[in-house]
């Protein structure tokens, strides 16, 4: 069965293997999710929220930024991530680098897992679904991702800082040091005098030469 950039309109789309085919089942797994939640609003007879607050998307938001990250880069939920990705190496932060594995539609999960960007919507969906159902338990879930982001952004700082005042005392002592070097360069060309050639004349004392 030829995949499916290979037939119809999507032949010729590249010369590597992208399955076309699994990013379609991906796109309308997540089209279907979302469709399909609020079909069963409508249904059932409940109602949307007319707004979500800027409160709320704030921190949704930056819960889905935490949640992301945790996902695709975390040391520990490499235990989610492993069937589909094959480990390259340590990062910074306690996360790792890896990348998707296998063909079809375990590599378009790996894909997935692996980009933060790429798993945004489905977790933003995730909030904004559960904050429509249960308000009060998904903001309580959210406030521990967006304090979790908040502690880690916080401590990046700390690095940065401390990082910065290392180098300046490290830049000032190295200022001190080409300075004192330079003031003994000084002093070694500099002459006394009495300490330079003599000079004598006949019938004279020795003369000190002018330094």
């Amino acid at each position: 069965m030829k995949a499916l950039q290979e037939t119809g309109p999507f032949e010729g789309y590249d010369s590597e293997i992208h399955p076309l085919g699994s990013y379609g089942v991906l796109v309308g797994t997540f089209s279907t999710t979302v469709l399909g939640f609020l079909g069963w609003m409508g249904a059932t007879g409940r109602r949307l929220p007319e707004r979500f607050s800027g409160g709320d998307l704030a921190l949704f938001g930056a819960a889905t930024h935490v949640v992301t990250r945790m996902v695709a880069a975390d040391k520990v939920t490499a235990v989610v991530r492993a069937p589909f990705t094959r480990f390259k190496g340590d990062a910074s932060a306690g996360e790792v680098s890896e990348q998707a594995r296998g063909t079809g539609f375990r590599r378009v999960m790996g894909e997935l897992l692996d980009c933060p960007f790429c798993l945004s919507p489905w977790v933003a969906a995730s909030f904004l679904i559960a904050a429509t159902v249960r308000p009060r338990q998904t903001r309580f879930v959210a406030s521990i991702f967006a304090l979790s982001g908040t502690s880690f952004f916080l401590h990046r700082t700390y690095e940065w800082l401390g990082e910065g005042l290392h180098r300046t005392r490290a830049q000032a002592r190295r200022l001190q040091k080409e300075q004192e070097a330079q003031e003994e360069d000084s002093e070694a060309n500099v002459q006394l005098p009495g300490r330079g050639p003599q000079v004598v004349e006949p019938g004279r004392a020795p003369i000190p030469s002018p330094s």
